[in-house]
């Protein structure tokens, strides 16, 4: 992939993620921080509403298997390395 593919590419993902971000806050009050589909893996683990959100959201993106619970280890990945960066967390998961 060309440089300038992979730029766009990256700024395609960028929109969609920001998207996915103000319609989670707008619509569902949630965080800013937070995709729709994050928050649909997060969250249906312990609200039924949430947990057919995250069915249908899976379904819509049948070609990317579990893609609520990988929108969500991205999100926490990236919060990791952000973390890290700064010095102020461990980089193993679950370290406290």
């Amino acid at each position: 992939m060309t440089r300038a593919a992979y730029i766009l590419l990256r700024f395609a993902e960028m929109v969609i993620s920001s998207n996915s971000r103000l319609f989670n806050a707008a619509v569902f009050g949630g965080s800013t921080y937070q995709t729709v589909s994050a928050r649909a893996y997060i969250d249906g683990r312990t609200n039924a509403k949430w947990a057919r959100r995250r069915n249908r959201i899976d379904a819509v993106f049948w070609f990317d298997p579990d893609h609520c619970q990988r929108a969500w280890q991205q999100e926490v990945d990236a919060a990791r390395k952000t973390l890290d960066r700064a010095g102020a967390t461990p980089s193993q998961p679950g370290a406290a």
